[in-house]
């Protein structure tokens, strides 16, 4: 079983239809796992271009880890009407990670959920990436 089908099983099982996506993305290649309503907004090229800017978005997390005393940056939460979208880097330095969004209208789903899904990512997969 691949990764981001591992990240949406377990997603599944705790969220339910909240769920909405699941992408593991690397430079060249990314899988995604999507509800159905979702995955038929979407065309291939559309989500290859969400892969390519949450890419060039994460080359410049580095800088904002540095300038924002905080601590380790563990991903970017776009909060938009109807989702709740985590971008997760594996590291800073790589452009790959995983990109999960959660259902925000009409659903119990709250920023805790995405901190849930945080700590999932840091200490259950993050270790199986090398």
């Amino acid at each position: 079983m691949s990764l981001g089908q591992t990240v949406w099983d377990e997603l599944e099982e705790r969220y339910g239809s909240d769920l909405r996506v699941v992408i593991r993305y690397h430079p060249s290649e990314f899988e995604t796992c999507m509800r159905e309503d979702i995955r038929g907004q979407y065309t291939e090229a559309e989500v290859r271009e969400i892969v390519d800017d949450a890419i060039i978005e994460q080359l410049s997390l580095d800088r904002k880890e540095q300038a924002i005393k905080t601590g380790d940056l563990h991903g970017v939460v776009q909060i938009f009407d109807t989702a709740w979208v985590l971008f997760w880097p594996d590291t800073l330095h790589t452009k790959s990670g995983f990109i999960v969004s959660l259902q925000r209208a009409q659903s119990s789903i709250e920023m805790d959920s995405i901190d849930d899904v945080d700590r999932f990512l840091n200490e259950e997969i993050s270790p199986s990436i090398s």
